[in-house]
């Protein structure tokens, strides 16, 4: 067999290697000297392996698959909408039930971001083995695994706060089982110090063909800084992609996530899926089985069309249908309400005659249990009722140009005390709003609960919530006690502000890897 195909089939062994770990620590890297000394021989390898570190990205636990729920599903978790099926245990963490063995996604968004940071580590680690690559493309090649790597630990010191800082390959010894969670202050001093490094060498363009560009590092650099509540440090990296002007303000809102997603002005990173073969489910999930609903407290976050609150708003524990029926509730409104909730007689795929109206049930494929459904996302014109048949292709995206706006507004916001009239955190906010299309009145001074808001609304169903209420401490208060159609109640304790650990793992390193309030 020719050496190029061996070095291939190493490739494919190593990615079987990948997927066979899923119930151990960190997802060991492949460390067989033959597959390293047979494989990094040419800038092709190193594409194929960097290929390999975003590949983790579609899984459920950062975007979708053809298998489970998305990403987006986290909004379940909050004030915005109610999982209708009990898959990946959303459901359960909803109702309190979180506990070290609830699995689903408390088990693999611990497992897929190990893999991804152990493929980045992999990398970076075998990158300079690779002859003949110029400066720039290795800068570039490490900037984009230091951004995933970032990506991923993000995502994991949200969830569980101190989590081990792997930043090497591991073997398969016993030298493993020694790894140490780190603080999570130490993990995002790492990652902060590596998103600068990937800025600098990443190219400063516009984003269009999946990779990260410098952009991409300092937006999430700004996310990152803004959850740990560094607020100049925040506001100093949004502001430098509001001045570098790479991005902008998309004419359409709908198009950001679903149709005019190539080279969208305001995408800066996103997960992207090709027909026929990185396809997905999520029009079958959430435009026809309604597997999350938004909740009537979603609809009632949103302006009326004149920048005033809705008059006497239905209190979110109403589910009264008929109630909801009213059209006119939903007339004069903010116009992002439409754009991301389907509301009664909304162009709708699987009732072309009436459009989304759930009280016709004998046209309805799966009516909504509120009478609402998803729409952000959605493709309104494809009936997907074959389990998934036609599949979707959209982009999840997970870094755009409003939200870096929004995070310099209320970073400036809280750095005022929670006020502020600055005119450019006026200007970043008020952008927002002035969307094509949306143009809804600008605001004159900025309130904590202003930007709150805003971000509620526009970023809804962009798995960002359950975040925000969490890192503004206001989880326990709006969840615990928040009633689910059918009057079920959602429980939020003091330590489900962080999830246990799996099991699996503490089973492996000991008890007091465990966080405190699950052992």
């Amino acid at each position: 067999m020719k050496v190029k195909n061996i070095k291939y089939m190493l490739l494919l062994l190593s990615a079987m290697a990948f997927a066979g770990c899923t119930d151990e620590l960190l997802d060991r890297q492949p460390t067989d000297k033959l597959t390293n000394e047979a494989f990094w021989t040419s800038k092709k390898d190193a594409d194929l392996a960097l290929a390999g570190c975003y590949s983790t990205l579609r899984t459920p636990a950062f975007s979708i698959d053809v298998s489970s729920f998305s990403s987006m599903q986290f909004e379940s978790l909050t004030d915005n909408a109610y999982s209708n099926s009990t898959l990946d245990s959303y459901t359960d963490i909803s109702r309190g039930i979180l506990t070290s063995a609830t699995g689903g996604i408390q088990s693999r968004m611990w497992t897929d971001a190990y893999r991804g940071i152990a493929r980045c580590n992999w990398f970076l680690g075998n990158l300079d083995k690779v002859p003949g690559l110029e400066p720039s493309e290795k800068a570039r090649m490490t900037g984009e695994a230091y951004f995933l790597r970032a990506f991923f630990y993000n995502e994991l010191t949200m969830l569980y706060g101190d989590v081990p800082l792997v930043t090497e390959e591991l073997g398969f010894g016993p030298e493993v089982f020694k790894v140490k969670k780190s603080p999570k202050a130490e993990v995002v001093a790492k990652i902060i110090k590596d998103l600068d490094a990937a800025a600098a060498g990443l190219p400063n363009t516009a984003y269009g063909n999946g990779h990260a560009v410098r952009g991409s590092a300092l937006a999430l650099k700004a996310r990152i800084c803004l959850y740990n509540e560094m607020w100049p440090e925040a506001a100093a990296a949004a502001k430098l992609v509001i001045d570098e002007k790479k991005f902008s303000i998309a004419s359409s809102y709908e198009g950001i996530f679903f149709g005019a997603q190539n080279n969208n002005p305001e995408i800066i990173f996103s997960i992207k899926a090709l027909s026929p073969n990185a396809t997905h489910n999520l029009d079958l999930l959430y435009g026809s089985r309604f597997s999350m609903v938004p909740l009537h407290s979603l609809a009632d976050a949103y302006e009326m069309r004149d920048g005033t609150k809705p008059v006497a708003p239905i209190v979110p524990s109403s589910y009264n249908i008929n109630d909801r029926m009213r059209n006119d509730f939903y007339q004069n409104r903010d116009p992002r309400l439409k754009l991301t909730i389907f509301t009664p007689g909304a162009q709708w795929a699987y009732n072309t005659t009436i459009g989304f109206n759930n009280v016709d049930k004998g046209k309805a494929e799966s009516p909504s249990v509120n009478n609402l459904g998803l729409r952000k996302y959605i493709n309104i014109n494809v009936n997907d009722g074959n389990a998934g048949a036609t599949g979707s292709e959209q982009a999840m995206v997970k870094l755009r140009y409003a939200d870096v706006l929004l995070m310099y507004a209320e970073a400036v916001t809280e750095m005022g005390g929670g006020t502020t009239t600055d005119a450019i955190a006026l200007k970043a906010l008020n952008d927002v709003r002035a969307r094509p299309g949306i143009t809804m009145p600008a605001k004159t001074v900025l309130t904590r609960e202003l930007v709150r808001n805003e971000r509620r609304v526009e970023l809804a169903f962009e798995g960002l919530r359950y975040y925000d209420i969490k890192r503004w401490n206001i989880a326990k208060t709006v969840m615990n006690g928040f009633k689910d159609p059918g009057n079920v109640t959602r429980v939020f304790e003091d330590k489900h502000y962080l999830w246990p650990i799996p099991q699996s793992e503490v089973d492996k390193m000991g008890p007091d890897f465990q966080n405190a309030a699950y052992r």
